[in-house]
């Protein structure tokens, strides 16, 4: 399909579930899809899913025109959850028209994905949302590098309940040394700001057999959290990069809160790792 026939798909998949399309800004907008409640009831928390890098490099020498994404895992993981309100948040010039993408570059999706007026956009969209839910406080998930966008926005805020990344590289220099490829010079990189997140709630899932994003990475990450620290890694046996599986994070954070042991398939189930990395 071509990025709008993707644009299209999402918007008739998003109305069929009861989702509403809204943008945040200009030049270019965020694009998003928003879930409330049937009546104008308050709510306490706000879910907030964060999209991937999308399609962000043809391969990995050459940039792609258009980063929206072929397989918008981020978009399943919104469709997923049956909680409101939830916010599903597309990366920068993702799902934007020909005209609109004109208003990017090339860097907004390569090198400065997780810059820091990004970093203050996506915020911002996240401010408009949580007004319009009535929402008190929001849990931030992320799949891929929106796991990474998730954690860096979980850092500067203080009303952020639980962060759940799936399948991110959240030490995104120690990513990039280990595929030989150029680091994101331009981009916030959470490891500088790790301290912010130790005692936030938190899950973070890892397929098994993922090899873009190997679980080692997700382990050194948390190496560096206090023992104490609120924090979970889930392995999901099987189960690599793409994510080919139905995940409720609702129940991953539930069944978190609550010591057990699954991962919010429908699938099965998984023992989380809590021990610390050796």
């Amino acid at each position: 399909m071509t990025p709008a026939e993707r644009t299209a798909t999402l918007l008739d998949e998003g109305g069929a579930l009861g989702f509403s399309a809204v943008r945040y800004g200009s030049t270019p907008p965020l694009v998003g899809m928003l879930r409330m409640q049937k009546k104008p009831v308050a709510s306490d928390e706000l879910w907030v899913v964060i999209e991937g890098d999308g399609r962000a490099w043809l391969s990995m020498r050459q940039p792609s025109s258009d980063p929206t994404p072929l397989d918008a895992v981020g978009w399943r993981l919104a469709k997923e959850l049956t909680v409101v309100p939830v916010l599903y948040l597309a990366r920068p010039c993702q799902f934007l028209s020909a005209d609109e993408l004109q208003d990017c570059s090339v860097d907004d999706w390569t090198d400065a994905r997780f810059a820091e007026k990004w970093v203050t956009r996506t915020n911002a969209a996240i401010d408009d949302a949580k007004r319009a839910s009535g929402a008190s406080h929001i849990v931030l998930a992320g799949y891929s590098g929106g796991g990474v966008m998730a954690a860096l926005v979980a850092a500067w805020r203080d009303d952020v309940s639980t962060l759940l990344t799936v399948a991110s590289p959240l030490d995104h220099a120690a990513w990039t040394r280990l595929h030989g490829v150029s680091p994101l010079a331009a981009s916030l990189n959470p490891v500088l700001v790790r301290e912010r997140l130790f005692r936030l709630p938190q899950v973070h899932l890892a397929g098994a057999e993922d090899k873009v994003v190997p679980l080692s990475l997700l382990q050194d990450f948390l190496r560096a959290y206090p023992a104490n620290a609120p924090a979970e890694l889930l392995i999901l046996p099987g189960i690599d990069h793409r994510m080919r599986t139905a995940i409720d994070l609702a129940k991953v954070r539930t069944a978190s809160l609550r010591g057990q042991s699954t991962d919010g398939r429908d699938s099965g189930r998984v023992l989380p790792d809590r021990s610390r990395p050796k």
